[in-house]
């Protein structure tokens, strides 16, 4: 017999989510309030719970989850498991290793999901990612009847890593949720992340920013650029976002990404003077807060990450696949942590 436990439950910590307290336990990546000040469709896609994560140690020797979405995994470039599924990790931040993805049901309706059972009863760190591209409209966990819930091994700091930027932000194009770039990061780098990517829509709003502004983070991540459709709309937004940012969090490291290389810039001009464009903006932006004194702003090369020569990293020339999240992550790693000051 199982016991199924509400994911917000107070036995499991949930990271990642940093209004869920507030929000009265709904998995979301805004507040409830944030609906009136955000763009309606920021808004939406904050009830996708990418870089959501349930956490725990238990000794439970059967593992199942109860889940329901809002909408149906139906994406052209996205399984749908990496569209909805839910990925299981087993063993403590910086040494975890992949145990399975829940399979998604077509239809909307409530689906159980085993990852295991009839394991020998001994502690074990759990760590469930949850879906990249949907919402939960409910989530339980089953563990074994008589089971022990702990508390899970902390993570290197005591404040996340905020990333805010588009879709491959959010994690787009990656076959499960625990293979984008930021989720990675997290159990490389034994950080705690919170992923606001926004398909299509990480558009550098002031009320967004003051949303950001809110989590208190050991650094923050701007990877938005690409879902303005010019350059000159970028340059419009761009350092009034960083100033925002800067006012409200004075020492706080700000690190700066510009534009992966994407395959149309080997022919297409406009593709080449959007793309170069913005890269100088958001070089530019970064010189200046340095020379006006910032000593907390960094910046990245999106090209360093995946660049010219970077063949087989994308689903569609735009979107990462797995291999192109992995190298993002493993080219940003040594810059990230250098920021943040771990070895």
């Amino acid at each position: 017999m199982l016991k199924w436990i509400p994911a917000a439950d107070g036995r499991f910590s949930v990271n990642g989510l940093p209004w869920l307290d507030e929000n009265g336990g709904r998995l979301a990546r805004f507040p409830d309030r944030a609906q009136e000040s955000v763009p309606g469709t920021v808004w939406s896609l904050s009830s996708m719970t990418s870089g959501g994560r349930i956490r725990f140690a238990s000794d439970s020797g059967s593992f199942s989850i109860r889940a329901s979405h809002g909408s149906e995994p139906r994406m052209i470039d996205m399984s749908p498991l990496g569209h909805s599924g839910l990925d299981l990790y087993a063993g403590p931040p910086g040494e975890m290793n992949y145990w399975g993805t829940s399979t998604p049901q077509f239809g909307g309706e409530t689906y159980e999901h085993t990852y295991f059972r009839g394991l020998r009863s001994e502690m074990r760190e759990f760590t469930l990612y949850l879906p990249t591209y949907n919402d939960l409209d409910m989530l339980e966990i089953g563990l074994d009847e008589e089971a022990s819930i702990a508390v899970p091994a902390p993570y290197a700091l005591d404040k996340p890593v905020v990333f805010y930027g588009s879709s491959i932000t959010q994690g787009g194009c990656a076959s499960r949720p625990g293979n984008g770039y930021v989720p990675v990061l997290s159990r490389e780098m034994n950080v705690d992340v919170v992923n606001l990517g926004f398909n299509g829509s990480g558009k550098g709003e002031p009320s967004v920013c003051s949303l950001l502004a809110e989590i208190d983070a050991a650094c923050y991540v701007l990877d938005f650029h690409v879902n303005l459709p010019t350059a000159a709309e970028l340059e419009a937004v761009y350092a009034p976002f960083y100033r925002q940012l800067r006012s409200r969090r004075p020492e706080r490291p700000i690190l700066m990404i510009s534009p992966l290389y994407s395959s149309s810039e080997w022919y297409d001009k406009q593709t080449q003077a959007k793309y170069g464009g913005m890269r100088s903006i958001i070089r530019s932006v970064y010189e200046e807060a340095v020379a006006q004194g910032d000593r907390h702003v960094y910046t990245v090369d999106g090209c360093s990450l995946i660049g010219p020569g970077d063949e087989g990293r994308y689903v569609d020339g735009l979107h990462p696949n797995d291999i192109g999240f992995r190298q993002m992550a493993d080219r940003l790693q040594p810059i990230l942590r250098q920021v943040l000051q771990i070895p």
